[in-house]
C-alpha cells in the first residue's frame, strides 16, 4: 500500500463526511452484520443519543460483549473506527483483530499499548488523546505501518524509536489542540533517519531542544504542518524551499510563520 495524494494532502485520518457516511456505525454487537469496516461507539452511553442505557450494568454489558466478540472472532474486520472513549480492556480486545489494516481511536484511558503488536497487517493507525500511554516501543513492531498519528501522549518525551518504522510515509505527533494541552518533546533528531516521510505534522508541542533543523532533512516531504513559533519562523524560508513540498500549513498558512 502507498498513501494516495488525497491522504497526503489532508492526512489519512482527515474527516471526509462522504467517506465516513459509507461506513456503518453501531453501538451493540447485535447490530453487526458481517461488515469488514465498522464504526463502533460503545461507551459514553446514556446521553441524549442513547438514553436507553440507563444503568452502569447496561453500559458495561455492551462493552463486555464487544470485548468478547473481538477476542473470539479474530478475522472479522479490516477497518475499525472508535468515536467514544476506549477503556484498556476494549483496546486490548481490538488488538486481536489479525486482519485489521486500519484502526482509528478518538481517545481513551489506555496506558499499556503493548497489545498493538497483535496487529501484524496494520497500515494506518491513529491513537487519539492517549495521555496515559507509557511507552511507544510497541508501535515500532508494526512493520507494515504506512501512516501513524499519535495525539496527546503526555508521558512520552522521546520519539527516537519511530525512526525504526522504515515503511512509514505519514507521521503526526500532536498535543491536544482543543485544550490546548501541549506535549513536551526532547528533540526531533529522529527525522534525520526518516527520509521516506511524505507527510509530517508536529503541532501543540514544546520542543525542549528548540532545534527544528532536522525538518530540513525531509527531502521527500510533500505535506508539512508545524507550529508557528519563533524557531520555526527563523527557518521558514529554508523549510519552504524543500524540493517536493506543496501541502500543509507551511504552504497554505504562510502568515503563521512571518515575523
Amino acid at each position: 500500500m502507498k498513501l494516495t495524494d488525497k491522504q497526503i494532502e489532508f492526512g489519512f485520518n482527515y474527516y471526509f463526511k462522504e467517506e465516513h457516511d459509507l461506513i456503518k456505525s453501531v453501538v451493540e454487537v447485535s447490530e453487526y452484520n458481517e461488515e469488514e469496516k465498522l464504526i463502533i461507539n460503545c461507551t459514553q452511553l446514556g446521553d441524549s443519543f442513547t438514553p436507553q442505557y440507563k444503568t452502569p450494568k447496561d453500559k458495561k454489558r455492551v462493552v463486555t460483549e464487544w470485548c468478547e466478540f473481538l477476542t473470539q472472532n479474530q478475522t472479522a474486520f479490516k477497518e475499525l473506527h472508535f468515536g467514544t472513549r476506549m477503556p484498556q480492556e476494549l483496546f486490548d480486545a481490538v488488538c486481536n483483530q489479525k486482519q485489521l489494516k486500519r484502526l482509528e481511536i478518538k481517545w481513551g484511558g489506555y496506558k499499556d499499548i503493548s497489545a498493538i503488536e497483535g496487529l501484524p497487517h496494520i497500515e494506518l493507525l491513529h491513537i487519539g488523546s492517549g495521555a496515559g500511554v507509557e511507552s511507544i516501543k510497541p508501535l515500532t513492531k508494526l512493520k507494515n505501518l504506512i501512516g501513524l498519528s499519535v495525539e496527546n501522549f503526555q508521558k512520552i518525551t522521546n520519539y527516537d524509536e519511530f525512526s525504526n518504522l522504515s515503511t512509514l510515509e505519514s507521521l503526526s505527533i500532536e498535543g491536544d489542540g482543543f485544550g490546548p494541552q501541549y506535549i513536551k518533546i526532547e528533540q526531533i533528531d529522529f527525522l534525520n533517519n526518516m527520509p521516506q516521510l511524505k507527510f509530517f505534522r508536529l503541532l501543540t508541542e514544546r520542543l525542549q531542544s528548540k532545534d527544528y533543523s532536522p525538518i530540513l532533512s525531509l527531502k521527500n516531504i510533500v505535506h508539512l504542518s508545524l507550529s508557528g513559533n519563533k524557531q520555526v519562523r527563523a527557518l521558514y524560508d529554508e523549510i519552504f524551499e524543500l524540493p517536493k513540498l506543496k501541502w500543509g500549513m507551511i504552504k497554505t498558512r504562510p502568515e503563521l510563520y512571518k515575523n
